[in-house]
């Protein structure tokens, strides 16, 4: 008998996509699945909707539990999970009919732990776009140490459960998945790849991710979970050196680059100096890093300026 499959769906105040995101859950090519919904404290209609929709389908098992966050109601759905693979699904999103039946084949094809695919990027206006979740086959953290740094969401992505069973999605941290997603795929003792776009990412206004908050400096915090796991895990120095890739691809770059779009320009320097200072506490050589010294030369100026607190002129190079 083919495995059981769970589909863990966290659910909060998403009445206006709930329905969508189960459809496409219910409408898998793969039959044999629970889905999981955990209904986290919702204040609008989405726990009428999930009672509704399991009137017609009885492989929905709904929980619900206090308000805690998007990592407590993940926990607190894969420990009640009764599946030997786990899926997790964001309740505003869709996943492909085939998502869950090609996963599945490529991680038994494989004697694989974890399987990943591409994903697809939606805006309500119709546009668009790919997402890759790596450039790889089938490999594992010590052949291929660059497999932590890949894409990090966890929902492109199916598990074998046990995985999870010294591993949580850290309750409270902004960035769970990075926290969380390299340490999985450095434990997996095979990750196999499936090139196709399965997941479908709905790209919302609003993000903390795009306003100013001082929670984007948990990106450091993250980071630091993983490494710490590492190096007492094995502490193998290519897997470090992967890891250590993420404070300047997350950190020194990714994160000026949205300081520098605040649209409360007086704060922008504030929030330049506090990231370099998260930065250096945590990799503290971060300019020997390999990415740092064969940056693009404009990148390489900008990355110097900003060591060098020359902020003003980080800002200006980038508003040309």
């Amino acid at each position: 008998m083919k495995d059981c499959i769970s589909v863990i769906v966290p659910v909060y105040n998403v009445e206006d996509y709930l329905i969508e995101c189960l459809e496409t859950i219910s409408n898998q090519t793969y039959e044999n699945i629970e889905i999981v919904a955990v209904n986290d404290g919702s204040t609008d209609s989405s726990r009428e909707l999930l009672s509704k929709y399991q009137e017609k389908e009885s492989r929905l098992v709904i929980y619900d539990k206090e308000n805690g966050g998007l990592s407590d109601a993940r926990n607190y759905g894969i420990e009640r999970a009764k599946g030997n693979y786990i899926i997790c699904v964001d309740s505003d999103d869709r996943i492909h009919k085939e998502m869950v039946e090609k996963l599945y084949e490529a991680i038994l094809e494989k004697d694989a732990e974890i399987a990943v695919c591409d994903m697809l990027y939606f805006e309500e206006n119709g546009k668009t776009s790919i997402s890759s979740g790596g450039s790889f086959t089938c490999t594992n953290a010590k052949e291929y140490p660059q497999l932590v740094a890949i894409n990090n969401s966890a929902c492109n992505k199916m598990y074998l459960k046990s995985l999870f069973e010294e591993v949580k999605f850290p309750v409270g941290l902004f960035f769970e998945d990075l926290a969380t997603i390299p340490i999985l795929l450095y434990k997996a003792k095979r990750v196999v790849k499936v090139n196709e776009p399965y997941y479908e990412y709905r790209q919302r206004s609003g993000s903390i991710m795009h306003t100013a908050s001082k929670k984007m400096f948990e990106i450091y915090d993250a980071i630091d979970m993983i490494m710490n796991y590492v190096q007492e895990h094995g502490n193998e120095r290519e897997v470090i050196e992967a890891i250590q890739s993420l404070y300047i691809i997350h950190g020194l770059d990714l994160t000026t680059l949205k300081i520098k779009d605040f649209e409360d320009k007086g704060i922008r320097k504030e929030y330049l100096e506090e990231n370099m200072e998260r930065l250096e506490k945590s990799y503290p050589n971060y300019w020997e890093d390999p990415l740092f010294q064969k940056a693009s030369w404009k990148k390489k100026i900008i990355f110097k300026l900003l060591k060098n607190r020359r902020f003003n002129e980080v800002l200006k190079l980038y508003g040309k």
